[in-house]
């Protein structure tokens, strides 16, 4: 029964190689990485969990796609955003 634990290992890993790209960026990404989670756990509950009815559960899980493209869209600006301040930081002497 290890499957259920592996989409929350994933998110774990996601999150934090988020932060450590972004730093202090990452928190415009936690809006949505709270939707993640929350369909994450909706989709794959802990054990003794209350699984999800098959059309509630494909209901979740489109509204989980749709935040993760969001988020892909947030994490490329603020990647963008980071890659600005650190090319700001070298011309100003700092790198």
């Amino acid at each position: 029964m290890r499957e259920p634990q592996e989409p929350r290992t994933q998110l774990e890993r996601l999150q934090k190689a988020i932060h450590s790209e972004l730093g202090t960026l990452s928190a415009g990404a936690e809006p949505l990485l709270d939707e993640v989670r929350t369909g994450v756990a909706a989709l794959f509950p802990e054990a003794g969990g209350t699984r999800l009815a098959p059309k509630e559960h494909e209901a979740r899980h489109e509204e989980l796609l749709k935040s993760l493209d969001g988020l892909e869209d947030v994490l490329e600006a603020l990647q963008m955003a980071a890659r600005g301040r650190s090319v700001t930081s070298a011309a100003r002497g700092g790198g």
